[in-house]
């Protein structure tokens, strides 16, 4: 009964922050901080070649004022192959894709008190994670201010569903189960890449991390230790191998793509670091681009300060056991380190990082990484609930 009723609350509070889009009879226009009218071109064109059965799409062909445009050759797609489905189902271009956002939402709530249950949390701290994950200010950002930062926003659901199918593999004590994880590992993996290929490249390093503290967290003799080694680098390699499809053909043909605009100008990344402006000033989050005072690409005073919360219990209780269970011990410290390695990115004191790491530089925005802290935040509020 409990777990309906927590069930059943994730999807009210999705539906909850997903509401604005329903209460509008439109398609919200968010042309101040984005461009989300360009969804509906892209779904149209997505769609109209589905129909004439193409797939993977790959070209716009009434783009560029009908000259065509290898849009999808280069940029991911799986959230408008999703808005595709329910477009095919009867619902209209713009339902379709407000129905996308309310998916998206969904996954996402589902996938974070998933992880944080299979990591050890209880319900309460599971169910606070999910809420505090679904309203971190850059998830809905990446709705109501950008718009048409669809695949960003899905993003977020394939982070903890990505970690969720690592703890499980780490887990895994028989052959089955190794198989069985290992492939919701691969499947994650992919769809994050299919989904946003930028995002996949900034959160790698830390799914990387939490494999190899995954497999610490379990006292583990040498051969266990290579059987999972084994396994979870082949899942993480079926994840890229079942991606290929739209990344090998992408990266294959970059030379003939005109790409120094995407690094340069107003898109380098220099311009865009958080300093003062990391953490907005009142209470209430602000959304308006136009503000001369305050960015919506930054973390909001509520957020900042129910994670000082967090953090001070978190920290009393690795303070007061700090041998305690492994399994615990881990996830705090990798939350922390996360949470800490994320926020550094997103300030100057990064940029020899940005300016040296290959492939960085086509993240652009620093800010970007706020959707990576926003999963160790919400994960570090979540736990909150358990003191």
């Amino acid at each position: 009964m409990k777990k309906r009723l927590e069930l059943i609350s994730l999807v009210l509070v999705s539906a909850l922050a997903a509401l604005p889009l329903f209460l509008n009879p439109g398609f919200l226009n968010t042309r101040g901080g984005g461009d989300s009218p360009f969804l509906l071109f892209r779904l149209h064109q997505l769609y109209s070649a589905l129909a004439q059965g193409v797939f993977p799409v790959r070209w716009m062909p009434d783009a560029a004022f009908g000259l065509g445009y290898p849009f999808f050759h280069y940029y991911a797609a799986l959230p408008l192959y999703v808005a595709a489905l329910f477009k095919a189902l009867g619902a209209s271009y713009v339902l379709a894709l407000k129905l996308t956002h309310l998916s998206g939402f969904l996954l996402a709530a589902f996938a974070m008190a998933g992880w944080m249950r299979a990591s050890g949390a209880n319900r309460v701290a599971a169910w606070l994670a999910a809420v505090a994950y679904t309203f971190a200010p850059f998830h809905l950002v990446n709705v109501y201010v950008r718009g048409d930062s669809l695949n960003e926003f899905w993003a977020f659901a394939f982070y903890p569903l990505c970690l969720w199918a690592a703890r499980n593999l780490a887990q895994a004590d028989t052959q089955a189960g190794l198989y069985k994880q290992g492939l919701f590992l691969a499947l994650a993996y992919a769809a994050l890449i299919f989904t946003h290929n930028i995002s996949a490249l900034i959160f790698s390093p830390f799914l990387g991390l939490y494999l190899a503290l995954a497999l610490n967290s379990r006292n583990t003799h040498a051969k266990r230790a290579i059987r999972f080694t084994f396994y979870a680098s082949a899942a993480l390699a079926l994840g890229i191998a079942l991606s290929a499809f739209y990344w090998l053909p992408a990266l294959s043909e970059v030379g003939f793509a005109q790409l120094g605009a995407q690094t340069t100008g107003f898109f380098h990344y220099s311009n865009h670091f958080r300093g003062l402006n990391l953490i907005q000033p009142s209470l209430l989050f602000n959304y308006d681009v136009g503000s001369a005072s305050t960015t919506p690409f930054a973390m909001g005073l509520a957020q900042t300060a129910l994670l000082a919360l967090a953090l001070i219990l978190v920290g009393t209780d690795f303070i007061r056991d700090p041998r305690g269970e492994r399994k615990r011990v881990t996830l705090y410290l990798f939350l922390i380190f996360g949470l800490l390695l994320s926020t550094f990115m997103l300030t100057r004191f990064s940029a020899p990082l940005w300016a040296s790491l290959p492939l960085l530089s086509f993240s652009q925005f620093p800010w970007r990484f706020l959707s990576v802290q926003s999963l160790f935040a919400s994960a570090l509020i979540g736990l909150a609930g358990q003191f």
